[in-house]
């Protein structure tokens, strides 16, 4: 019995140590380095030029849906494996290709925080170029997933780090729903059932609608009833400096539709283009609709942008990680 219970002391303190140790490394990683939205993939050049470099470029650089102008999902910088060095190797995104034929089996790996944190690098490795195109088309969706997914999470990380505490909890009491609003946020109009929050600098606006109403039919989630109550709402509630000017859906370039589950709620997604109705502004949203089935009714968040003078990707992904923070609570009582 002595000898089980030592036994099992040591077995913890060699897991705590271990785990200490690891806290430890992760601490005393660098910050990753790169802009937002860049990807180095290192590839032989000689590979990088073949088809095989260009579906990875045509996956990486495939146009950012829901824009007015063309902004590619990533840029893209090809390194030499013998160039990929510590300089490098910091890099946020990273996309490690190895073709030879002393690979035994191909294959992916995933990893995170290994040089730098919080940083993501996908690992693919074939024996050759044929293997190595039928694994990344198997998997490009996946790894784009992986990507998007990474950026919006480092996003999310910083916004929790420095939140806006007293306008997420006015948000909370007046709507029943969080999102981790960070810091330079504010109300900018709050009505029994539509809500607007603003980040606004001299050349650039960022807006958060939230509005909700009742939850009667199931063609409720669907693309052209959503569009439809979007632009209910913003033709009473969104209004430019002209008189009679308001926000409406541009339908010249329809919105794109998708559904999927976001914290295991049904979720559908609007992304698209704005304009100002009698006025001459315009720019990308996008919305998250969801059924909050407690109260029964259909909620949806939705973040927009003005940037005339600059490209737009940046800003709606920023918008887009403060959107998947949306949950339902319970509002403090007022």
């Amino acid at each position: 019995m002595k000898q089980t219970a030592l036994y099992f002391l040591l077995s913890i303190s060699v897991l705590i140590s271990g785990c200490s140790r690891g806290k430890i490394k992760n601490s005393l990683l660098p910050a990753v380095s790169g802009s937002p939205g860049e990807v180095i993939v290192v590839m032989e050049p000689s590979f990088w030029k073949t088809s095989s470099g260009e579906a990875i470029k045509f996956l990486l650089m495939e146009d950012t849906p829901g824009l007015p102008q063309s902004e590619p999902l990533f840029t893209t910088v090809n390194i030499a494996p013998k160039a990929f060095t510590e300089l490098f190797r910091i890099h946020r995104n990273i996309l490690i290709t190895s073709i030879s034929s002393s690979v035994k089996k191909q294959g992916i790996t995933v990893e995170y925080d290994k040089w730098a944190k919080p940083q993501t690098i996908i690992t693919l490795i074939a024996p050759n170029r044929e293997s190595f195109d039928s694994l990344f088309n198997k998997n490009n969706q996946k790894i784009l997933g992986l990507l998007l997914k990474a950026e919006r999470d480092r996003l999310t990380a910083n916004y929790s780090d420095y939140p806006e505490i007293n306008l997420i909890k006015q948000v909370e009491r007046n709507t029943g729903i969080h999102l981790t609003i960070p810091k330079g946020y504010s109300y900018d109009m709050d009505t029994t059932d539509f809500h607007w929050i603003a980040l606004e600098t001299p050349d650039i606006s960022q807006g958060i609608f939230v509005y909700y109403y009742d939850y009667t039919d199931k063609e409720t989630f669907t693309e052209n009833y959503l569009i439809k109550k979007r632009d209910e709402y913003l033709k009473n509630f969104v209004h430019g400096t002209r008189p009679d000017s308001y926000m409406t859906t541009e339908l010249q370039v329809f919105p794109t539709f998708r559904s999927y589950e976001l914290k295991g709620i049904y979720t559908a997604e609007l992304r698209g283009l704005w304009k100002m109705e009698g006025d001459f502004m315009g720019g990308p949203f996008i919305s998250l609709t969801q059924l909050d089935k407690k109260n029964n009714r259909v909620v949806t968040v939705e973040g927009f942008v003005y940037a005339p003078k600059f490209n737009k990707r940046n800003y709606v992904r920023q918008l887009e990680a403060i959107l998947y923070t949306m949950s339902f609570v319970e509002p403090e009582k007022k």
